[in-house]
């Protein structure tokens, strides 16, 4: 996977910012993690990572954007 292809550092289309992906609750913390069979991006709190830990994976390759990220 090329770091700077665009598809793929594309986020589920129902995913929001600030709410976990899996239970919908608001965190503190959320993992930007990887859902494997869809291979989009989402937001996951901690306890849904290690709860799920089978559907998702973390992906380090997204390039730091520093502030002019959005996440």
């Amino acid at each position: 996977m090329k770091y700077n292809d665009e598809e793929s550092y594309r986020f589920h289309k129902n995913d929001v910012l600030d709410r976990c992906f899996c239970c919908s609750q608001s965190s503190q913390r959320y993992l930007i993690v990887r859902h494997i069979n869809s291979n989009m991006l989402v937001h996951l709190c901690p306890e849904c990572m290690m709860d799920n830990s089978n559907d998702y994976m973390l992906d380090n390759t997204r390039p730091w954007l520093g502030e002019n990220s959005k996440i």
